[in-house]
């Protein structure tokens, strides 16, 4: 029994698979794998999306050099000013981050 505040990811986690379909010894199956491996253990779980592709990248270069405004660029690509200005600052030799 989980005695923390904190919800137990494993059977939200298991409870979502569940509801997508799988069966419920495949879902056990998984839950003991996962408890065996990182029971007891504080698991990180990183919130950040994935870092674009090079070529999300040149898209967004390519309207920061037309007369689009940064809010147009912004809404378009789904990304913050500050990752805009960061996109236009390194140009398309940029690493992922």
């Amino acid at each position: 029994m989980n005695t923390d505040d904190d919800p137990d990811i494993v059977q939200v986690i298991i409870l979502a698979c569940q509801n997508s379909g799988l069966s419920a010894a495949a879902a056990h199956e998984i839950e003991m794998q996962i408890r065996a491996q990182y029971g007891g253990l504080r698991v990180r779980i990183p919130k950040r999306k994935k870092h674009p592709t090079r070529q999300e990248r040149e898209l967004v270069i390519a309207d920061g050099v037309t007369n689009m405004t940064e809010k147009e660029i912004m809404g378009k690509h789904g990304i913050s000013r500050a990752t805009l200005y960061r996109m236009m600052k390194r140009g398309t030799t940029g690493n992922n981050g």
